[in-house]
């Protein structure tokens, strides 16, 4: 079996000896092939578990990472944590080339495309296409990406909610967005992970403005400082800690950014005060 998801601009080309079920908020990221990002990843049958004596760099929330010799090996472990489930394997030579090696019965922990991209470092993946991801919900106003960023629980759905509303803004994803620049212009790509949102839209806007929410009994806004915007932005953005390639990369994706982007800091009810208050700053019309 094999199929093409397009996402962030990405070909993601997944072949499997067996069948799976996939899942309805990949129905718009099916892609074709073509000659430019094609990542490449078999899931292949293995009898027996291997047995590592590679150096263990991050063990982890069912994860062991190790410094192979033709790249990183990640390992997935059960809850027992001596117990795996299969690896995926990188190489040095191919960047564009991935194997996944499953010991157990696929039927049991690749049922879906959920299941595989699970498997398959995503985020590891796209770091590598100078891509990063952030937890926001990602809105489209005027042609523009707005991107609300922060904690679980702080309101970013409800803000989209409102924004929807009062403005007549589109809502891509209520709680992931991934981001990079395409062709001079940092850009916002819709995902197929959306958490309860279940809002999953294969869009791709430019950024306008991020908002960094925080709830509050009055409603304000203010424009943050570079330096300030990072801290938050940083806190919000996938990153795997155990590789220093990967933080580096980010955090200059992120300055670049930030040299392009305005990002405020909103503190706010869930009113329509708050969608009125940020219209006026984005679009120029208060000092703040």
């Amino acid at each position: 079996m094999k199929r093409i998801y397009n996402i962030a601009d990405i070909n993601f080309c997944i072949e499997t000896p067996f069948t799976y079920k996939e899942n309805d908020c990949f129905d718009g990221y099916k892609g074709k092939l073509n000659i430019i990002k094609n990542i490449n990843i078999k899931l292949l049958k293995q009898d027996e578990p291997y047995r590592f004596n590679y150096p263990v760099l991050y063990d982890k929330n069912y994860i062991r990472i190790y410094k192979g010799e033709n790249g990183f090996i990640r390992e997935y472990t059960g809850l027992s944590r001596y117990k795996s489930h299969g690896c995926l394997f990188e190489f040095n030579d191919n960047e564009k080339y991935y194997e996944y090696h499953y010991y157990t019965n696929p039927y049991e922990t690749l049922k879906t495309t959920f299941d595989i991209f699970d498997k398959i470092a995503f985020e590891y993946i796209l770091y590598k296409e100078n891509t990063f991801i952030l937890h926001s919900s990602y809105i489209k106003y005027k042609n523009k990406a707005i991107l609300f960023s922060a904690p679980s629980g702080t309101g970013k759905s409800t803000q989209a909610d409102l924004w929807e509303k009062y403005m007549g803004a589109e809502i891509i994803n209520g709680d992931r967005v991934a981001i990079n620049k395409n062709n001079g212009k940092w850009c916002a790509y819709g995902l197929p992970f959306a958490g309860s949102s279940r809002i999953y839209k294969n869009v791709t806007t430019p950024i306008g403005t991020i908002v960094i929410l925080r709830q509050s009994e009055e409603n304000s806004i203010k424009r943050l400082n570079k330096l300030e915007a990072f801290r938050y932005i940083y806190s919000e953005t996938t990153i795997n800690s155990w590789h220093k390639g990967f933080i580096n990369t980010i955090i200059n994706l992120i300055l670049d950014m930030l040299d392009n982007v305005d990002v405020y800091m909103l503190s706010c009810r869930p009113d329509e005060d708050a969608v009125n208050l940020l219209k006026r700053e984005i679009e120029g019309e208060i000092d703040v």
